[in-house]
């Protein structure tokens, strides 16, 4: 059975998105395989660019966790829906093995398209940082971090409530490395945010803090 958070959408609508076209594709994984891939089609496009959502985790091992793929949870499909109706082209996507699997789609996406951004959540963030570095630019919200920053610039929104031990003490500590480093951070920080605050945390809040993340993608991606 599916858990019920996969069946929870985003908290931020704007007109169009629920009628976005979608598309199934494939792309080659990282051993030449293919994997699942789906397009939500943009919306009066900005230009020729794509969001791609990532996931971070074995496509696997999540399934079995919260009965479906990263890609058939509502929170994906509703991100990527919102994204399209922004303006931008978005795709999700399965793996086997997230890092080189990531990579692979952002490799096949910049073939495709002439700007790729990111957008990621929570546990993907160690994956996304490091997959990231083939992107023009990436969202990170409320994630779980590591001891390395790219140079990609970087939209990260801080949950300031968040219940998960030690993130935000690790994520402090990232953006504070990155400052020192110079590295092209922009931060944001929700101050009665929990963890997932865009499924549980309805208000206009919430949905500024999204819209800034999206507007920071279209700043870069136009």
């Amino acid at each position: 059975m599916r858990h019920e958070v996969t069946t929870r959408r985003v908290l931020y609508e704007i007109p169009g998105m629920k009628s976005v076209p979608v598309r199934k594709s494939a792309f080659p994984g990282a051993n030449g395989e293919p994997l699942p891939l789906e397009i939500y089609e943009a919306v009066n496009p900005t230009g020729d660019c794509v969001v791609a959502i990532l996931e971070g985790v074995p496509d696997a091992g999540f399934e079995k966790h919260v009965g479906c793929k990263f890609m058939e949870m509502e929170w994906t499909i509703s991100m990527a829906q919102l994204i399209a109706a922004s303006g931008m082209t978005a795709v999700t996507h399965s793996n086997r093995d997230p890092e080189p699997d990531g990579v692979a789609l952002m490799k096949y996406l910049g073939e495709k398209y002439r700007k790729v951004g990111v957008w990621s959540t929570s546990g993907n963030g160690p994956v996304v940082l490091v997959v990231a570095s083939h992107a023009t630019c990436a969202v990170l919200n409320n994630p779980i971090t590591k001891d390395f920053c790219p140079d990609t610039p970087l939209f990260v929104i801080r949950a300031g409530k968040d219940e998960t031990p030690d993130l935000n003490a690790a994520l402090d500590g990232f953006v504070a490395r990155a400052l020192v480093e110079n590295k092209p951070v922009t931060l944001v920080n929700y101050p009665e945010a929990p963890h997932s605050y865009e499924l549980s945390l309805d208000g206009p809040e919430t949905r500024r803090i999204l819209q800034q993340g999206l507007d920071f993608l279209l700043a870069h991606l136009r």
